[in-house]
């Protein structure tokens, strides 16, 4: 698989969920994330160019969440070697300047919680 990202990613170091905002069916868990894109393993194949409006939510301390919504294109899909699994790749189309800040800071916390 050619990689045409412009920013890397980073791999998730905590459970962030992410569903569909008009459905609420969760689709899948972080496993890499950037403010340009995302990789999901989900238990449902995602058709590849389809377009979604979704939610990654993240737990903080107590029963708090804090969510954030995006527009993501899936770019490609394949199955993973979990039985009933699949990996998907999101393109990040349409996020607020605070989305962005959210996953910036998400990064910028699990790199300094490795240190």
């Amino acid at each position: 698989m050619n990689d045409q990202r412009k920013t890397p990613r980073r791999a998730a170091n905590e459970v962030l969920e992410v569903a569909d905002q008009i459905t609420g069916v969760q689709i899948g868990r972080v496993v890499n994330i950037s403010a340009e894109g995302l990789m999901l393993l989900g238990q449902e194949p995602i058709i590849t160019g389809s377009v979604y409006q979704l939610e990654l939510c993240l737990r903080t301390t107590g029963e708090d969440e804090s969510k954030i919504s995006f527009g993501a294109e899936a770019v490609w899909t394949m199955e993973a070697t979990q039985p009933d699994s699949f990996w998907t790749g999101f393109r990040i189309i349409d996020i607020s300047n605070e989305g962005v800040l959210f996953i910036d800071e998400l990064i910028l916390n699990w790199h300094t919680s490795e240190a």
